[in-house]
């Protein structure tokens, strides 16, 4: 099965949790993804770039390979890095009991972007951040 980690309105509790994988999912578990950094955007939605920070999320399990299109639907992804804003790799990621899990990761293409216009995001949960900021809740 297909494992992807999610880090921001993916998440459970946020508006796209539901309509992409509602009825899509075997398994969610807290992840941790090393060595990235968090930014959230001017358009809403976080981005994570290489850095030096630990990024908090989820690992969601697929029920099906299929639904990874669904994914790459919302995140824009085509696999042509000329057109599409993140990229998507396996990266591996640390589960609470210690053992790591290889997963999808969407990680952002224009860092230079990420850095200037962003807000960096240092404790590396954006529901966190998202939950925390007036204008939200």
């Amino acid at each position: 099965m297909e494992k992807i980690f999610v880090y921001g309105s993916l998440r459970q509790d946020f508006w796209n949790h539901d309509k992409v994988f509602k009825h899509r999912l075997r398994k969610i578990e807290e992840g941790q993804l090393k060595d990235f950094s968090l930014y959230h955007l001017p358009a809403g939605y976080p981005a994570i770039v290489p850095g030096n920070d630990t990024v908090y999320g989820e690992i969601c399990t697929l029920s099906h390979t299929k639904h990874l299109k669904s994914i790459d639907l919302l995140e824009g992804y085509t696999g042509d890095p000329t057109i599409d804003l993140y990229v998507r790799e396996k990266r591996p990621v640390l589960l609470e009991n210690g053992q790591k899990e290889m997963c999808w990761v969407y990680l952002y293409i224009n860092q230079n972007y990420v850095k200037n216009k962003g807000i960096y995001v240092p404790h590396g949960d954006w529901k966190k951040f998202m939950l925390n900021k007036p204008s939200y809740r």
